[in-house]
């Protein structure tokens, strides 16, 4: 941007406004990931870590209250029990012996306290025994109205079976987990109430059960939380949501200022070019009259100045119109260390030929290689990502070579500057045509040093690039 901003009033305002766009996105990429670390980077940090302790504890006392199997086959028993002092047929007596140790096996495997498992299976002990009596005094039609030790027996057990039921939680905490998860999936806005109104519907039902006080309170105090915390977690993801928009904007606004820019160089090159050229033809029409009027002191003085200036002039017109339309690729032969004005011109030539195929390579370089970036941050198949890769992979290739041909020439200079000053040195003075050489030479290495620079800028932007693509994926 600051070498960007060095070129004129048109450039400053264009590396501002990308200065001011790549500043909105870095805010925007921290806010980004402070909202993703507050959120959670997994399931057991930040606020996903806080809602999952809550229904996890919640999902393991919901395990004590789901009684409801015990309580069916307890109902089973006391059916069973209530057909043998009505029917007098000994299947039903068969029956409860059947299921009392089914219901003793339900009793052991369930998740009650052990409090409650010792109390329930005492009772079972009475109630088998005092059931015996009674089974045959029913089958004799004698049943006394179903009543003794087996029926208060079967009653505290209901009782303790209701003081540890509430219908249906176990159920609900599973619905909590499904709506939690699909909106962690799919983001749906319905998912939040769905939980919402299950959450309130469990708390109705805790509040209405035959709980004790404290395991109520302990039971809605956890769903509270959960709830809390869930929704503070679909905040900030639409809070997410929203920072991301920022930032992708910011970032889709770059590229075509840089576009733009690219362009305007472009003409203000074909301009320069122009004027150059202009130059130039009225220079070659000057030479040819130079030339006509010196035809007269011989011909052998016209051929010498025709292949010493007309024919490098000539072709110096041709790389100008070339370069005015085109792309030339020629360049114009010089003599090293020559000391007429036509080399000068013709090394001033090259060197502008040089500079202007280094800075077009270089932009093209650039924008192939921020076209592949962009195509790799949007992708959204394989193959895409790696064209994307294989595009990003070819521009590096073609950046390092131009850094290679830059090399090159710097060593071409430098070897130049040392061969300058040896002669100033053995001469004893300074030449003009070696100080003007001495000159060309440090500005030519002056600007491919600044050519450097602005790779070596560009690195520490390229690294941030590859830390935002490395969170998007962990995300």
């Amino acid at each position: 941007m600051t070498a960007l901003a060095a070129v004129d009033q048109q450039s400053r305002q264009t590396a501002d406004e990308i200065q001011r766009l790549l500043t909105i996105y870095e805010e925007s990429f921290h806010a980004v990931a402070d909202a993703w670390r507050s959120m959670g980077l997994d399931e057991n940090s930040g606020i996903q870590g806080a809602f999952r302790e809550k229904i996890h504890r919640l999902h393991e006392l919901s395990a004590q209250y789901n009684v409801d199997r015990l309580y069916t086959v307890l109902l089973q028993i006391r059916r069973s029990e209530k057909d043998l002092a009505l029917r007098q047929d000994p299947a039903y007596r068969e029956r409860v012996r059947t299921m009392i140790p089914e219901f003793r096996q339900l009793i052991e495997r369930s998740e009650l306290p052990d409090t409650a498992k010792q109390k329930l299976l005492a009772e079972l002990t009475i109630y088998a025994k005092t059931f015996e009596p009674y089974a045959e005094s029913a089958l004799k039609a004698s049943s006394g109205g179903g009543t003794g030790p087996f029926r208060d027996a079967a009653h505290r057990m209901e009782a303790i079976l209701d003081a540890h039921r509430v219908p249906n939680l176990e159920t609900s905490v599973l619905k909590l987990r499904r709506w939690e998860k699909d909106f962690l999936l799919r983001g749906g806005e319905n998912y939040p109430s769905m939980l919402v109104e299950t959450a309130r519907t469990m708390r109705a039902q805790i509040a209405e059960s035959p709980l004790p006080v404290a395991d109520k309170a302990l039971l809605i105090s956890l769903l509270r939380d959960y709830q809390r915390s869930f929704l503070v977690l679909v905040s900030q993801r639409a809070s997410i949501v929203t920072l991301t928009r920022e930032m992708d904007a910011a970032a889709d606004q770059v590229a075509p200022l840089i576009t733009a820019n690219v362009d305007q160089a472009n003409q203000m090159m074909a301009t320069r070019v122009g004027e150059i050229a202009e130059t130039s033809q009225a220079s070659v029409r000057l030479g040819l009259i130079v030339t006509a009027c010196a035809i007269a002191l011989g011909i052998l003085l016209a051929v010498f100045i025709t292949a010493r200036i007309v024919r490098p002039v000539r072709q110096m017109a041709g790389l100008l119109d070339d370069l005015a339309y085109g792309t030339p690729t020629a360049r114009v032969a010089t003599v090293p260390g020559g000391r007429n004005e036509i080399n000068a011109m013709g090394e001033s030539l090259n060197t502008l030929l040089d500079h202007r195929a280094t800075f077009l390579g270089w932009w093209k370089a650039s924008m192939a290689e921020l076209s592949a970036r962009r195509d790799l941050d949007g992708a959204t198949s394989e193959a895409a990502r790696d064209e994307a890769i294989t595009e990003l992979r070819a521009a590096s290739i073609a950046k390092v070579q131009q850094l290679n041909a830059i090399r090159g020439r710097l060593m071409l200079h430098a070897r130049r500057m040392v061969d300058v000053s040896q002669r100033i040195g053995s001469a004893g003075g300074i030449p003009a045509e070696d100080a003007k050489a001495l000159e060309h030479a440090a500005q030519g290495m002056e600007t491919l040093l600044e050519v450097l620079a602005a790779e070596g800028a560009q690195q520490p932007e390229q690294a941030q690039a590859s830390t935002t693509a490395n969170v998007r994926a962990g995300t």
